[in-house]
């Protein structure tokens, strides 16, 4: 652990499991204010699950700004690893930098609106005199990034290079007065084509057919057992392999149950989970992690069909809540979705070697978008 001091406020780096164990009240308390975290990853619940899922691959880097009393006013979660960095290109996997990294939980630090200038000046000015901090990744953020902008500042400073090879935007629906509100803003057309579409589903699937939602600790043992059963039938199950059974991530779903963090929205056919909605609830915002359904399902359009009836769910329940469905280009976020904007990869770096090997993305961006005119023609 260490303890700096700039002219603005007291920082400190933690750098074990224990010690965060230690913060975790005051540090939840932080992330849960509202506009505080920019997602669940951020929690220290599940900061703790990452170090623990990762073993000793992984290593923890906590910045924390204190006030003059010693309250924490803001906290930066990095997981620190050494790998190799690649770029997806063509289906290729291409190498551009191996070695250390700090990875970014999240997409810039904790704190209150009232004190995040403040807390963002002194953690950049913390890793900007860490010599250790070379590469900083963030896996997705909005375009600019405030912690970027910070660390691109000042005499000791970092370089932003976007990683992501075609532009992106995240899809949001924007906190609404009520349901019915947001329903109206769909317009007609839109709005009776959902309806008419969840009511189709249903009918082809039968009385057996019905939603389950799950957002309480005594539901979490049930509710992996089934993400288990769907997840494994879907096509999410080749790319990632998930075990939402496995103890620590149970554990870690019972914590936030607790905290009315997480909400998971089934479709059941029977006794049969044949597709789902995983998301997660933080600070005024709701967090569409994951959907899927089971592939045997797939022409009936129970996927997209569940997602409209959950939206409907969360708006009933939590209408001041923003809903971000992350970036993509799936159908869904551009029906459901009444806000875009610029989102990316970016990696945050330092020195002659980092910057050589992060340069290489600017011409394979150059020829990826080259690539894909050509095929369009």
């Amino acid at each position: 652990m260490t303890a700096l001091r700039n002219d603005q406020l007291p920082w400190e780096t933690i750098d074990n499991a224990a010690a965060l164990r230690g913060l975790r009240d005051e540090l939840a308390r932080l992330a849960e204010i509202s506009g505080a975290a920019s997602g669940i990853v951020q929690h220290p619940d599940w900061i703790l699950f990452e170090l623990e899922s990762r073993g000793s691959t992984a290593s923890l880097h906590l910045v924390l700004a204190r006030d003059d009393n010693g309250r924490i006013v803001g906290y930066a979660p990095f997981i620190v690893r050494q790998g190799t960095t690649r770029v997806a290109f063509g289906g290729r996997q291409i190498p551009i930098y191996r070695g250390r990294m700090l990875r970014l939980l999240g997409a810039g630090i904790v704190a209150a609106p009232c004190d995040r200038a403040h807390a963002e000046n002194t953690i950049s000015a913390a890793l900007q005199r860490d010599p250790t901090v070379r590469v900083i990744h963030i896996q997705e953020t909005a375009l600019p990034n405030d912690l970027a902008i910070a660390l691109s500042q000042g005499q000791q400073t970092f370089t932003c290079v976007r990683s992501n090879l075609l532009d992106q935007l995240n899809w949001a629906i924007q906190p609404q007065e009520s349901l019915a509100t947001y329903l109206t803003k769909l317009g007609s057309k839109r709005r009776n084509d959902l309806t008419r579409r969840l009511r189709n589903v249903y009918k082809k699937l039968g009385a057996q057919a019905q939603l389950r939602i799950f957002d309480a600790p005594e539901q979490i043992d049930d509710y992996c057992q089934l993400m288990n059963q769907v997840y494994a039938r879907s096509w999410h199950a080749t790319a990632l392999t998930i075990d939402w059974e496995l103890p620590s991530r149970r554990a870690l779903f019972q914590q936030l149950a607790r905290d009315r963090h997480i909400v998971g929205h089934v479709l059941m056919l029977g006794t049969q989970p044949i597709a789902y909605v995983h998301g997660y609830r933080l600070g005024g915002r709701y967090l569409l992690d994951d959907t899927g359904y089971d592939e045997e399902f797939a022409q009936l359009g129970v996927g997209s069909a569940l997602v409209f009836q959950s939206i409907q769910d969360l708006l009933e329940r939590h209408p001041d809540e923003l809903i971000d469905f992350g970036y993509g280009d799936n159908q869904y976020k551009r029906v459901l979705a009444d806000q875009n904007n610029p989102c990316g990869s970016l990696h945050i770096i330092r020195g002659i070697g980092p910057l050589a090997c992060f340069q290489m993305i600017t011409p394979l961006r150059w020829a990826y978008r080259c690539l894909r005119r050509m095929q369009r023609k």
